[in-house]
Order: C-alpha cells, then sequence, then structure tokens
C-alpha cells in the first residue's frame, strides 16, 4: 500500500480539513453556475478564477506536507525549498480574497427607513462570501502547513517571525494586486518589475501595516482552533 510510506495521522487529518474547505467552493461554483437561471445573467466568472487561484498554495502546501511525511523521501525533501518559493508567490492570491468585496453592492429600497426585499443582493453577497471564505480558508490551511514545517526544521520563535513577514509582504502583494493590477505571474515575465513599488508612500505603508496585522491577528485565530481540533482528534 502507497499510504505505509507516508504518516497516515497528519495526512488524515489534512485531508477532513480539505473536505471541510471544500464544500464552500462548490457552494460558489453552483451558484454562479445557476445565477442566470435565477437572476437572469451569469456575471462575477472573475470570482471563480480568484477562487482557484486561491487554492493553488494549498496545493502546493499538501504537497509539500506529502514530501516531508513520506517516511523514504530524503532527497525529495530537497524539492520543498522550490515548492516553498512556488507557495509564497502564490500565497497572498488566498488573503487577496478579501478585497474582491469591493466588487460587491449592495442594491436596497429604502421606504421611510424601511428596506425592501429583493433577491439579487443578498443572492450576490452568499455567493461572495462563500467563494471569499473558501479561498482564504484555504489558505491559511496551507499557511498552518508551512508553520509547521518551519517549526520541525528551525525553532518556533523563527517559525513565528517568518509567519510574520509572510503576513506583511501578503499585505503588500495584495496592494499590487488590487491596486497597480498585478498578478503573481508577472514577476517571471519581468523580474524588475516590482521595483518601482519598494518605495513605499505613507497611504502604502498603512494599508500594509492595516491589513498584515489584520491577517496575522486571523491567522493566530484559525491556527489556534485548528490545532485544538487536531488534539481533540487525537
Amino acid at each position: 500500500m502507497i499510504l505505509k510510506a507516508f504518516k497516515p495521522a497528519e495526512i488524515k487529518f489534512e485531508l477532513k480539513r480539505m473536505l471541510s474547505i471544500l464544500p464552500l467552493a462548490v457552494f460558489a461554483c453552483v451558484l454562479w453556475v445557476v445565477r442566470d437561471t435565477v437572476l437572469g445573467e451569469r456575471v462575477w466568472f472573475s470570482m471563480i478564477w480568484n477562487m482557484f487561484l486561491a487554492w493553488v498554495p494549498y496545493g502546493f502546501a499538501c504537497l509539500m506536507l506529502l514530501i516531508n511525511t513520506h517516511k523514504d523521501s530524503k532527497w525529495w525533501k530537497l524539492s520543498l525549498l522550490p515548492l516553498g518559493a512556488l507557495w509564497l508567490l502564490f500565497f497572498p492570491n488566498a488573503p487577496y480574497m478579501l478585497t474582491t468585496y469591493i466588487h460587491f453592492n449592495f442594491v436596497g429600497f429604502i421606504v421611510e427607513d424601511m428596506i425592501i426585499f429583493g433577491i439579487q443582493p443578498w443572492y450576490d453577497f452568499v455567493f461572495f462570501t462563500s467563494a471569499i471564505l473558501s479561498g482564504v480558508l484555504a489558505g491559511l490551511a496551507s499557511l498552518i502547513i508551512i508553520h509547521k514545517l518551519l517549526e520541525k526544521y528551525f525553532t518556533k520563535i523563527i517559525a513565528w517571525g517568518a509567519i510574520i513577514i509572510i503576513n506583511f509582504l501578503s499585505s503588500w502583494a495584495i496592494y499590487l494586486g488590487r491596486f497597480i493590477r498585478f498578478n503573481s505571474w508577472d514577476i517571471f515575465n519581468d523580474p524588475l518589475i516590482l521595483l518601482p513599488y519598494i518605495m513605499l508612500s505613507r497611504g502604502r505603508v498603512l494599508f500594509i501595516f492595516l491589513f498584515g496585522v489584520f491577517l496575522f491577528f486571523l491567522y493566530v485565530a484559525v491556527y489556534n482552533f485548528s490545532d485544538y481540533v487536531k488534539r481533540e482528534a487525537v
């Protein structure tokens, strides 16, 4: 059996975590597909594409987990470095999903302080939130895997320091993606493309700091909850 070469407990727990997030992604896809039937128009394919990109780092992290837990993977573990670099490059796509709320508009009619009910804004709210939460949770799950790998090969202090740096780098990448409209793969096309944006203005610094702190607190909450669930499952 192939699974005998792996540490089954870690793989089993990660599979459960993945299966707990996946229904949100499927639900978002279903809502997008049937939107034209319900509301007469199918839009927001960009949300599905962004959600897919948010799951890419989770795929890299799971592959790293498989390699790391394989009992006979001494040479394969050398591949953790390039896979980690690819993960870091694509990881900001996950928290970037939070900024896609900028496209959501609540369309309601207020008459004498009362909002008249309409299905369209609530349908889109559920669709947006399902896609966003799916992508963000998948990204955070991948970050937990990276955190555990860092703790294994370094120390807890170094691991937590790296998590803080990753969150602030992700905030910078979110700024570049949302406002400058860069993509993760642009760095392959032109490695020097980011040089003009290394110099940060006051507004950029505030944005990066605000989002970095928020992402770190969000990660800590999810990390502690996930760790508690894992201990209970053992």
